[in-house]
């Protein structure tokens, strides 16, 4: 019996179409559900913490989006995402990507908090960890190989264009080798079809 794969996911999560575009690449067809977590109380039934994604098969629940990659990924017949050689590289990047959009999410979060609950030094931390994270990854990331897709590019890729989206775009102009590298792979059909929906 072939498994009923069902996707949790929001209007634009990085973290959500990190999984989107795993299960596109990695051809897994799933039914995916957009929800507003605020509003998605039945979701605790299979996820306490009440977070998207998350990945419902048969009887099992995966929560994060890591996880719910690493799954996609071990049951597909395409290459994997994750080569052996490049393994920890691979996934220690795709870490530092997931700060930057957990980096850009609590920013703005705590930017549409009401002005007299907000913190504008909790913003500016965000904002800073952001610009030193990218200037990073500018200066030591260096997988940029078009003939194999790994999960560290497209970790990458949307937490880039999650900080266009929710913060601004001014590090392509301080980054030529991710900006070169992001005008080419923006194009790419995955990234075209999972841009987030609404603001």
């Amino acid at each position: 019996m072939q498994n009923q794969i069902l996707l949790y996911n929001g209007p634009n999560s990085p973290f959500g179409r990190k999984t989107k575009i795993t299960s596109l690449v990695q051809e897994i067809t799933l039914e995916e559900k957009i929800i507003k977590v605020q509003e998605a109380d039945f979701l605790d039934k299979y996820n306490p913490l009440r977070k998207i994604p998350t990945l419902l098969i048969n009887g099992l629940t995966i929560i994060d989006s890591d996880n719910i990659c690493f799954y996609l990924d071990s049951i597909s017949k395409k290459k994997t995402l994750f080569p052996q050689n490049k393994y920890f590289e691979v996934i220690s990047m795709t870490s530092i990507a997931n700060g930057i959009m957990e980096s850009v999410l609590e920013r703005r979060m705590e930017k549409i908090r009401p002005t007299n609950e907000k913190s504008e030094n909790f913003i500016k931390k965000q904002e800073i960890r952001i610009a030193r994270t990218i200037k990073w990854l500018e200066n030591n990331w260096n997988n940029y190989d078009e003939s194999y897709l790994t999960m560290d590019q497209i970790a990458v890729a949307c937490a880039l264009d999650y900080t266009m989206f929710r913060f601004n775009d001014e590090w392509r102009a301080n980054h030529p080798k991710l900006n070169k590298w992001f005008s080419v792979f923006e194009k790419k059909d995955f990234m075209k079809s999972t841009i987030p929906l609404d603001k």
